[in-house]
């Protein structure tokens, strides 16, 4: 049983040393790093961290794209017991500094990169003979329970918190998602969720060197480079945000419209297949999109069951995990095809998932309890709102159906309580309005008791959004629909790419259409 990270991946290191642990598409020349360099410079790093006087206990930052050097500087930070927080490199250097301030660092590994902090390190992918042996005859520290990562997080609501997640909240992570589906040497991962994030971290990083597998770093985040680099690089694996695979479905079905008869009626044909033939005679479509699809998931927010469903009908098993930083950060996720497109999927290995305080129809908050869950939060106050009865409070309103699927309707920080006293629920009311195909991005959130939005959209008048809102108020209850809008390039993001909710009303008010 592995004590920690270290010691949890480096089988998998000395096992696939001759194989490719990192394909780096650019910017710059592609680069392809072997796990025999992985290893030889985790290690000299680790033996340069000794050098400097750091070790169990301390916090070290890291601040580098993902890749072959946030790999090296993780590894080498848990090789010698030390914690690591890492740090965005999209923030701003105000951010940047706030949450230096906040980690206390005793010192920073960087790439590339200016911060201003010292002391910091460049992280080389250089190794060293004497260093190598000197680290491979030091042990890596027994320290199972104790802190593998601070992540400081404002999240999408702006109330900035330092999660303390342990090394076994993400080695047992990592091994139910194992469980669930299983990866290997052949697979290979598509990298688009920040490192910075406990998402990007398990999913992205260390779930593929756990099962020896080949990661790809894409040149740019552009739709056309991602769909580029899944089907010139044979990508296997790809875990993103709901609006990359909503992006996919509707360059899909932009080139089906636009294509000749024949591959219309063959796309037709296929959505009315058995599935089991439907996997197959979709061969054409899924070497467009990697060839050996083995798992696709969306994760972060709620991915609309339409975009689920279309997927399903091409043979693609898409699936949605759920799950947050204080969980490190799996929970939930669906089974393969799951015909409950709208749920969450079932809780992982181990992990128990309750709702608080049902009301008559069985809905509320939904808590979780499990190893996946953190350590706590450093500040005592916040970790007392976050707790019941040992179960983890996240937030989230929803139900468990007879089956132990979890549906999420909402946030309860988010919920709408209009003057007629309805419940309006605004993730709701931004997948409906992002079903229509003239609506890039939708984000709700409440004025005075009702609902209003931020649309990006690619209509040029405000007219034109007017109509779109008017098709959507048609189809709603009374409580839900929108009159007061704003028309804006693009919503504000998190580093993850979910919507940043708090700073919604500043962008309305500034580019609210007025009658």
């Amino acid at each position: 049983m592995p004590d920690n990270l270290w010691q949890f991946v480096e089988p998998s290191l000395k096992r696939n040393l001759d194989g490719t642990a990192w394909i780096c598409r650019g910017p710059g020349p592609r680069r392809t790093v072997s796990y025999r360099q992985l290893y030889l410079a985790a290690l000299t790093t680790a033996d340069l961290l000794r050098q400097a006087q750091t070790g169990p206990g301390d916090t070290i930052a890291i601040t580098a794209p993902n890749g072959p050097e946030f790999s090296v500087a993780a590894l080498a930070a848990w090789k010698i017991g030390a914690t690591v927080a890492p740090i965005h490199r999209g923030n701003s250097e105000q951010e940047i500094a706030a949450q230096l301030q906040a980690i206390q660092p005793g010192i920073m590994l960087v790439h590339a990169s200016e911060t201003g902090f010292e002391p910091s390190r460049e992280i080389s992918l250089e190794s060293d003979d004497a260093a190598v042996s000197r680290e491979q005859e030091a042990e890596a520290p027994d320290s199972r329970e104790a802190v593998a990562m601070r992540i400081y997080t404002s999240g999408s609501t702006g109330h900035p918190k330092i999660v303390r997640l342990s090394h076994d909240n993400i080695i047992t992570n990592v091994q139910a998602a194992c469980n669930f589906q299983p990866f290997g040497p052949h697979d290979r991962f598509l990298s688009l969720l920040p490192f910075s994030h406990a998402m990007g971290m398990t999913a992205n990083l260390m779930l593929p060197l756990y099962a020896g597998s080949c990661t790809i770093t894409p040149k740019v985040l552009a739709a056309n480079e991602i769909l580029a680099a899944l089907g010139e690089e044979k990508i296997t694996v790809l875990v993103a945000v709901p609006r990359l695979f909503r992006n996919i479905m509707n360059g899909l079905e932009k080139k089906f419209r636009e294509s000749s008869a024949p591959l219309r009626a063959y796309v037709g044909l296929l959505r009315y297949m058995p599935l089991p033939l439907r996997r197959v005679m979709n061969a054409p479509l899924r070497n467009k999109l990697g060839g050996k699809i083995n798992c696709w998931v969306s994760g972060g927010s709620h991915l609309d069951g339409r975009i689920t469903r279309y997927f399903h009908r091409l043979g693609i098993p898409l699936r949605q995990g759920y799950g947050l930083t204080e969980t490190s950060p799996i929970a939930t996720l669906q089974d393969e095809f799951d015909a409950a497109v709208e749920s969450v999927g079932k809780p992982i290995e181990d992990v128990s998932v309750t709702v608080l305080h049902p009301d008559s129809s069985g809905s509320g908050e939904i808590a979780i309890k499990g190893p996946n869950v953190m350590l706590g939060y450093e500040d005592a106050a916040q970790n007392a709102e976050a707790f019941e009865d040992g179960w983890y409070r996240t937030g989230d309103i929803g139900t468990i159906d007879s089956q132990g699927r979890v549906t999420l309707t909402g946030r309860s920080k988010r919920l709408i309580v209009t003057e007629a006293g309805k419940n309006v629920y605004p993730e709701e009311l931004e997948i409906l309005l992002e079903r229509d195909p003239r609506v890039k991005e939708a984000g709700v959130f409440e004025l005075d008791m009702k609902p209003v939005c931020v649309i990006s959209t690619d209509e040029e008048s405000p007219e034109a959004v007017r109509s779109v809102l008017g098709d959507y108020n048609e189809t709603v209850s009374s409580h839900n629909r929108i009159t007061r809008f704003a028309i804006t390039e693009e919503l504000p993001r998190t580093p993850l790419g979910k919507l940043a909710i708090q700073k919604l009303p500043a962008v309305f008010s500034e580019k609210e259409v007025r009658q």
